[in-house]
């Protein structure tokens, strides 16, 4: 064997997570190879150009980031990986409309705790203090499962994370039912069950809860200069610190050999050579790989198990523009707006099958988080609605563009009629993204950016904790929204460090490396 071709990690797939392992392995001195069928880093962190807009396709916000004087986990996170990214800080939470007839709201939140309570005083007097207490034995579970993550946690201190597991055994309906949190207010206060995936009938109170704490004590982050940036930022850590990125080369396999009663990882083959390693990381669909590029007698029937006890989570369509005015002079007030014509999210979540676009809608407006992010006298908008299942996959490539460009005018019609503003005459360019773009870019089921679905029996708590027991093939470790840390762009990068950490402790321990600092 070369010893040319021999790496101590392969990386296969530049998102967010395979950036994210391929930092951290470099960092630590370890022989790093990345592999990138797309000729650009990032996956859906990425922008492209129509007409004079550079165009942000899907990262609206991060959580967790803060600001410089109070950084967050995301925050503190890139600046471990040495990225030179800058973060906007954006102090507002979000607008949510309801224009369902039998439970009309209009209300806009900023990301501050006692600013947020008042305003949900105003709309149902007695209610602050329950949705206080809410989010109190939200931060208590934060902290009791932050102990268990940082192996703090002995069976003895048992009574001590109480808080983590009646948050995470019991959905945020029922939590927020048995602290008598009034429906509308519910309503209200849960639109991120769209960045979850997950309607509040089935999600955790936990994961709930932790959206909305998260975003109300940071705040939301955004790039400075698109999410490209992020991706480009990691390329140029991995190759300043030794390891090597090959763009344009998709690996059609991963190399696995038996030993003793075990399986192993122990390479790749991209464009018909063969590159050994001693740890393979796969920031691609678990489908993907055991479907196309382990061999077909190599494949653990516990993965074929898995694959069909779990479904794919939703897709979107995106409708991205460039508009010919200003947010001021458009009448745009709010960089997030949800708006939904059933109040409830669980009507919300049955709305979405189908080619979606039927009945909720998030509209981010970027320029009033970053007022340079288009020409000057511009606004760069986007509006988003989810799809549940594969419908699109039935649409004959004839009737395609006709079927997106009808939706997404539908779309638009449903942002004007709610809002009272006006953006079809402004239209400079448009163009829509459907599940079938997704898949296209992304290659994963029905196209989808989330992952699997988080219902109670395989959400995150689930999946860490059996994280080890799932490991079917040695040194083949996966990242990304599928993965434990499940979805959210902060997730996905945090599970490439979990990765690269696991990595570099193994190797420790077979003294192949110097103890880290």
């Amino acid at each position: 064997m070369n010893n040319s071709e021999k790496y101590d990690v392969i990386v296969v797939g530049a998102g967010n997570g395979g950036l994210a392992a391929a930092t951290y392995t470099s960092q630590q001195g370890l022989k790093t190879l990345l592999f990138e069928k797309h000729n650009l880093p990032g996956g859906a962190v990425t922008s492209f150009r129509r007409g004079r807009f550079e165009i942000e396709p899907s990262l609206h916000e991060m959580c967790e980031v803060g600001s410089e004087e109070n950084p967050g986990n995301t925050r503190k996170m890139f600046d471990e990986m040495h990225s030179d990214a800058t973060f906007i800080y954006d102090k507002s939470l979000y607008r949510v409309i309801s224009v369902d007839p039998e439970e009309p709201f209009d209300v806009t939140f900023p990301a501050d705790f006692e600013e947020f309570y008042k305003i949900i005083e105003k709309e149902s007097p007695g209610s602050s203090e329950k949705v206080r207490r809410f989010l109190e034995l939200e931060k208590e579970a934060m902290d009791e499962a932050e102990k268990l993550g940082n192996k703090k946690f002995h069976f003895k201190d048992l009574p001590a994370i109480f808080n983590t597991f009646r948050m995470v055994a019991h959905s945020s309906d029922k939590v927020m039912d048995l602290l008598n949190i009034p429906k509308k207010i519910q309503h209200m206060i849960t639109p991120y069950w769209t960045y979850i995936g997950e309607p509040t009938e089935t999600v955790n109170a936990f994961m709930m809860g932790m959206m909305d704490y998260c975003y109300l004590k940071d705040g939301a982050g955004l790039p400075s200069m698109f999410s490209h940036e992020f991706s480009l930022s990691l390329d140029k850590v991995i190759r300043k610190n030794g390891g090597k990125i090959f763009y344009n080369t998709p690996v059609t396999k991963i190399l696995t050999k038996r030993h003793i009663k075990s399986q192993y990882a122990y390479g790749v083959v991209a464009n018909g050579k063969k590159y050994y390693a001693d740890y393979v990381v796969c920031n691609c669909f678990p489908e993907d790989v055991f479907g196309h590029m382990v061999e077909k007698r190599r494949v653990p029937l516990f993965e074929i198990q898995k694959s069909s006890a779990r479904k794919p989570a939703f897709s979107f369509i995106n409708v991205h523009m460039g508009l010919n005015k200003t947010v001021q002079e458009l009448g745009i007030k709010d960089y997030t707006t949800f708006i939904v014509d059933k109040a409830d999210s669980n009507d919300q979540w049955k709305s979405c099958s189908g080619l979606g676009g039927n009945s909720w809608i998030i509209a981010n407006a970027l320029n009033i988080a970053i007022p340079e992010c288009s020409p000057e006298g511009t606004t760069h908008m986007s509006i988003t609605a989810a799809v549940v299942g594969d419908e699109w996959a039935k649409i004959k490539p004839e009737d395609y563009k006709k079927t997106k460009l009808k939706i997404a005018e539908k779309m638009i019609d449903f942002y004007e009629k709610s809002t009272g503003i006006k953006i079809k005459p402004y239209i400079e360019e448009i163009e829509v993204a459907t599940p079938v773009t997704y898949s296209r870019y992304l290659g994963t089921p029905n196209g989808t950016p989330y992952g699997y679905q988080r219902s109670n029996w395989d959400g995150i708590f689930l999946r860490t904790m059996n994280s080890l027991k799932e490991e079917t093939i040695k040194h083949l470790h996966f990242v990304g929204a599928h993965t434990e840390e499940s979805l959210g762009y902060n997730q996905t990068y945090k599970s490439g460090r979990r990765v690269a950490n696991r990595i570099i402790t193994d190797i420790k321990k077979e003294a192949k490396i110097k103890p880290l600092k």
